[in-house]
């Protein structure tokens, strides 16, 4: 039978890593402060402890899955609703530390801690919580499209589909507060963000809920070419190649835009390009 985390994807995997993380990073965190107070005798596993902490962390997956399903937003409405959902999870994490606190009074010989205790301990674990949700942030879409793409067979292109009238003519993104109509033929090139693509459009892009992989097999493979993990180019768009000090090569598209080549996607973007036009096309960045 899998398990959890077999049963989930990639990206619920991530999220219930990091709450796992969350969870023990912060336990040991109160557990070191606790011993730096003289009053309080040294127990590893305490179940007042144990237990808010545990709850702090399904407060953090709660955040986390939040983030996710508001990446599309706005940077406006993102701000606001992360905000007053971390509030709540102070709330709740108050709220939850007297409960938990109450039900271990009533089994055991423990006295019920005071109030000003349960906030004392909130006050600490929000500085915890807002470290942790903004590495999440900050970090977690780029390790998300890393360990997806890693597991994706990065060469050839998609399967093509039996009728080729069937691929689509435009996409429908979230621009803003906007769900507008995006036509394929304005394309430019398309960008991995966790959860998400980014649309790069002569019009006006977007972000679109979907996996690059996914988007990838329902683009005519004709007239797009996937580049890099985390990245499709318009064929016709390409109109050199790069290659950075670093060693790095990228494509420029004819908007000025580079984009970076993986080195799985090397050789295909190189016969693309031909061998005239790759020679002429060739400068350093």
């Amino acid at each position: 039978m899998p398990s959890l985390l077999e049963r989930s994807s990639g990206r619920e995997r991530l999220r219930i890593v990091c709450a796992l993380g969350f969870w023990v990073a912060t336990y040991l965190l109160f557990l070191t402060w606790n011993q730096l107070q003289d009053e309080y005798p040294l127990v590893v596993l305490q179940g007042r402890r144990l237990f808010s902490t545990l709850l702090g962390g399904l407060l953090f997956f709660g955040f986390t899955r939040l983030a996710d399903r508001v990446a599309g937003r706005s940077l406006r409405d993102r701000t606001l609703i992360l905000g007053t959902a971390a509030f709540g999870c102070c709330a709740a994490m108050i709220i939850g530390r007297a409960l938990i606190d109450m039900v271990l009074a009533s089994i055991s010989d423990e006295p019920v801690t005071a109030f000003e205790r349960h906030v004392r301990f909130t006050m600490i674990w929000a500085g915890y919580f807002t470290g942790g949700a903004l590495a999440f942030l900050s970090f977690a879409p780029a390790i998300a499209a890393r360990v997806r793409d890693n597991a994706e067979e990065p060469a050839g292109p998609p399967p093509a589909n039996a009728n080729d009238t069937d691929w689509p003519d435009a996409l429908w993104v979230s621009r803003g507060r906007e769900t507008v109509r995006v036509p394929v033929d304005s394309i430019e090139w398309i960008e991995a963000e966790g959860d998400y693509v980014r649309l790069h459009a002569r019009a006006g892009g977007g972000l679109l809920r979907a996996t690059l992989s996914g988007l990838e097999t329902k683009l005519d493979p004709a007239v797009f070419a996937r580049v890099h993990r985390s990245a499709i180019c318009r064929r016709s768009a390409i109109v050199a190649m790069l290659r950075k000090p670093s060693g790095a090569i990228a494509v420029r598209i004819d908007t000025g835009a580079e984009v970076p080549v993986g080195r799985s996607y090397r050789d295909a973007v190189a016969e693309l390009l031909g061998p005239t036009r790759e020679t002429q096309a060739r400068v350093s960045a």
